[in-house]
């Protein structure tokens, strides 16, 4: 076969490969809108009714329909699966082109090749600064947490070589600002893992939250700090006892965002343990959800401050994080009024959320707990008008490593 020839059967192979490929992706999008058509219609109409009343800006807007199409993509977990399962079939332990990469105990964590120095960090710890003036002549007390990294340097779990996203350099930077400005700064780096939750149990494999059994013991570490700074008392040995709580243990039911992201062939299945309270209390909660939507609830603690949905839905593993079972994991606004405590502490919390457990906890202890997620780009609260308008006795503000950023500082810019 002379030359030409077979340049043209090379590329008459080639438009009929496009062709066929073509086709299918026509009768894939075809049959996934067929399946799927009427959640598109009703998500796409959700989003511009948001849009419309300002709840949300026009690239939020797109993002979040580009999210709608992708996440209810017909069959889109089984072609995850699929692809997890390659790679477990490499012995690989990093996929998606290093977006995971997994150590030797099976945990998730995140990863990168680069890590930019952020030249404001100065600035967020002076933001906080400027937020505790402003409380100051209240006396409201104000302590920024830090929550604690999956990620343990040095601890051996990881290969030689995977680029693993160590945030511990820019904690130490902002905990040296915070406290050179004097505030009071509570590092959780510094308290997990321990003897008592070590880190298998501090820490899910598929997910980047901290365990419930990680949260608990936190909060005992915040109550005595708070007792230690501030001279609160907030009667742990009834409400933090042995006997406060019992723990039920769901085995291989949670399946965290990391875990949805690389396929359970990949990541595997977590336990999760919940606390449930041996007490009865009566609460007031209110919250606002990322769309504006604001929902009401009123009764035993149970009742209000947990959602059993999250817990024994129906839905598939894919859907349902059972992290949620507490505050539904996190709203952009929370109101918790404590009807069998009205002389307790009155606190706001800025928080994301791995710290809805510890409210959670915390709440019998308190008045009122207020707790707003600042880095929700479609319903921020204005901090710094909402302070204004209203006094605490505290202010807790907590932040997950990866979240030390522009948007997470988003109050008290400019000297304001």
């Amino acid at each position: 076969m002379d030359e030409n020839k077979k340049k043209k059967l090379y590329f008459r192979r080639k438009k009929i490969l496009g062709v066929i490929l073509t086709v299918m992706i026509f009768l894939y999008s075809g049959v996934n809108l067929y399946i799927n058509g009427k959640d598109y219609l009703g998500e796409l109409k959700h989003i511009w009714r948001n849009a419309t009343h300002g709840y949300t800006t026009v690239t939020h807007a797109m993002e979040k329909v580009e999210d709608a199409l992708t996440d209810e993509m017909y069959g889109k977990m089984c072609f995850v699966e699929i692809f997890s399962y390659a790679n477990v079939l490499m012995d690989k332990r990093e996929i998606s082109s290093f977006a995971y990469i997994k150590d030797e105990t099976g945990s998730l964590h995140y990863a990168t090749f680069y890590r930019d120095h952020d030249p404001e960090m100065f600035e967020y710890a002076m933001r906080v600064y400027r937020l505790k003036e402003s409380v100051a002549e209240s006396g409201t007390n104000v302590m920024f947490v830090i929550a604690p990294s999956k990620y343990v340097p040095d601890d051996g779990r990881l290969r030689m070589g995977l680029p693993v996203n160590d945030p511990h350099d820019r904690v130490n930077e902002m905990m040296f600002y915070l406290n050179r400005l004097g505030i009071d700064t509570l590092d959780l780096n510094n308290y997990l893992p321990n003897d008592r939750v070590t880190y298998e149990d501090a820490f899910y494999k598929t997910d980047h939250h901290w365990s419930v059994d990680a949260a608990y013991y936190s909060t005992e570490v915040l109550v005595d700090r708070l007792a230690e700074d501030y001279g609160y008392d907030l009667d742990a040995d009834t409400y933090l006892s042995d006997d406060s709580y019992f723990k039920v243990t769901y085995e291989n039911g949670m399946l965290g965002s990391m875990g949805r992201a690389t396929g359970i062939c990949f990541s595997g299945l977590d336990d999760f343990t919940a606390y449930y309270p041996n007490f009865t209390m009566n609460f007031y909660r209110s919250c606002i959800d990322a769309d504006g939507t604001e929902f009401e609830y009123e009764g035993d603690i149970t009742q209000t401050l947990y959602d059993f949905e999250e817990l024994y839905s129906t839905d598939d593993v894919y859907d349902v994080s059972q992290y949620g079972l507490y505050l539904d994991e996190l709203q952009v606004y929370e109101h918790i009024v404590n009807n069998d405590n009205p002389d307790g502490l009155k606190v706001l919390f800025i928080r994301d959320s791995y710290f809805s457990p510890v409210i959670t906890f915390l709440a019998p202890m308190c008045s009122e707990i207020d707790a707003i997620w600042n880095m929700d780009k479609s319903h921020t609260i204005d901090i710094d008008a909402y302070l204004s308008e209203h006094e605490y006795d505290c202010i807790i503000l907590e932040y997950y490593p990866y979240n030390i950023e522009e948007k997470g500082f988003s109050f008290f810019e400019d000297g304001q």
